[in-house]
C-alpha cells in the first residue's frame, strides 16, 4: 500500500516504486491511497493502479475555519484508513508525503504492519519529520534531510526518476546554444516575467542562443508577444513540453523551479541549471533542494527576493558565453544523480517487509 499524494512530486516517483515492485514477482498487487482533491485523482488511475480514498486535510499554513474543518475531519480519516488496512491487508505501507500519509501509516503501524517512509525533498514535509519517529524504515533522497527526520538510521535513496532521462548524449556542437525555460507544467509567472525582462539584456547574443520557452497554459500569447518584439522572435514559445526528457536532453542550459524531482530529471540528463526556487514553498524546500546542486557545481541559484532580469540575463550570459562552462556544470549535475534509486527502494522496502 502507497500513501500519500497531493502534488506530482509525491505522486510519480510513488508510481515508478510501485512499477519496481511489481516487476520482481507476478504475485504482487499494489493499492493507492490518497484524497480525492490531490492530482493522484487522475494521475494513479491513469497509471493502471488502483486507488482509494480518505477525508483528510492539511494543518499547516492554514487559516482558521480551514484548520477546525480538518482537525474535525481526521477522526472520519482514521476510521476510513483503518478500515482500508483491514480490507486490503497490506505486506508493507509506504508513505510518500501529503495529507493522507499520516493516517494510514499511523494506522498500519498500530495494526502491526511494517510501515516506510520516502522523503523527497532536502527539507522533509510535516507530515514526513512526525512520522519518522514510528515508522520502522526512513528513505530520503538528500542526505541533508536525514537529521531533520532525526532518524540517524535511515538509508539515502535518491529519488525515483523515470528511465528515460538517463543515458542522454551531450547536445550536438553547432553555431547555437540551446536555451530552455520552463515553470512546471502549469507555468510560472515570476520566471516568464523575469525571461522575457532579461531579453533586452541578452539581445548581443542573439546569433549565438536559440531559446526554447514553456509558458504554461495562461500566459502564451502575452508571452509570445514579448518574444516577437525582441531579438529572439524566432524563439519556440509553447504552453507545454513533451516528452520532456528530449527536450532536457536537446539544451545547455535550463532555467527553471526547483522541485525535487525536476531536479531529479536534470541531474539524470546532466545539464547546467539557474534554479529560481518557488518562494513560497513550504519549508523553503525547493531552495534546499537547489543550493544542493549548486554546492555540487552544477548549478546557479537565485531566489525569487533577488530576481531581476538584469540578474537572471547576466546569469545567462555568464554561462553561456563559454561553451565549456555549461558542459562542465552538466557534468557537475551529472554527478549527484541516482540511476538507481527505484531499485534501492524497491529492495529496502522489501528488507522492511522480511524482518
Amino acid at each position: 500500500m502507497i500513501a500519500g499524494g497531493g502534488t506530482g512530486g509525491h505522486i510519480y516517483p510513488a508510481i515508478a516504486i510501485a512499477r519496481e515492485y511489481l516487476a520482481r514477482s507476478a504475485s504482487r498487487r499494489v493499492v493507492f491511497v490518497g484524497t480525492e482533491r490531490g492530482l493522484e485523482r487522475t494521475i494513479v488511475p491513469k497509471a493502471g493502479f488502483p486507488l482509494e480514498f480518505i477525508s483528510v486535510g492539511g494543518l499547516k499554513g492554514k487559516g482558521a475555519g480551514d484548520l477546525i474543518r480538518n482537525l474535525l475531519r481526521l477522526p472520519v480519516g482514521f476510521v476510513q484508513a483503518w478500515k482500508l488496512i483491514g480490507k486490503h491487508r497490506p505486506n508493507v505501507v509506504l508513505g510518500v508525503g501529503g495529507y493522507s500519509s499520516g493516517p494510514v501509516l499511523l494506522c498500519a503501524a498500530l495494526r502491526g504492519v511494517p510501515t516506510i517512509v520516502h522523503e523527497a525533498n532536502a527539507f522533509p514535509g510535516l507530515t514526513n519529520r512526525l512520522l519518522g519517529r514510528f515508522v520502522k524504515g526512513v528513505a530520503v533522497a538528500f542526505a541533508e534531510a536525514l537529521p531533520r527526520m532525526n532518524r540517524p538510521d535511515g538509508v539515502v535513496t535518491g529519488n525515483p526518476i523515470r528511465q528515460e532521462f538517463f543515458g542522454k548524449s551531450a547536445p550536438a556542437a553547432g553555431p547555437k546554444q540551446r536555451l530552455l525555460i520552463f515553470g512546471g507544467s502549469q507555468g510560472s509567472r515570476v520566471i516568464n516575467d523575469a525571461m522575457t525582462g532579461a531579453l533586452l539584456f541578452l539581445a548581443r547574443l542573439k546569433d549565438k542562443i536559440e531559446v526554447v520557452h514553456q509558458t504554461g497554459p495562461g500566459e502564451l500569447q502575452k508571452v509570445q508577444g514579448a518574444y516577437r518584439s525582441s531579438a529572439f522572435s524566432s524563439a519556440r514559445i509553447v504552453p507545454y513540453l513533451d516528452p520532456m526528457a528530449d527536450e532536457i536532453a536537446a539544451a545547455d542550459l535550463v532555467v527553471s523551479r526547483a522541485g525535487a524531482m525536476t531536479i531529479g530529471e536534470l541531474s539524470a540528463v546532466g545539464r547546467a541549471a539557474i534554479l529560481i526556487p518557488f518562494a513560497a514553498a513550504t519549508n523553503n524546500h525547493q531552495e534546499l533542494n537547489a543550493r544542493v546542486v549548486e554546492r555540487g557545481g552544477g548549478a546557479t541559484v537565485i531566489v525569487e527576493s533577488d530576481l531581476t532580469p538584469e540578474r537572471l540575463g547576466a546569469a545567462i550570459e555568464h554561462i553561456l558565453s563559454d561553451g565549456n562552462r555549461a558542459r562542465a556544470m552538466g557534468k557537475a549535475s551529472n554527478a549527484l544523480a541516482t540511476p538507481d534509486a527505484t531499485k534501492n527502494i524497491v529492495q529496502f522496502i522489501e528488507s522492511i517487509q522480511r524482518n
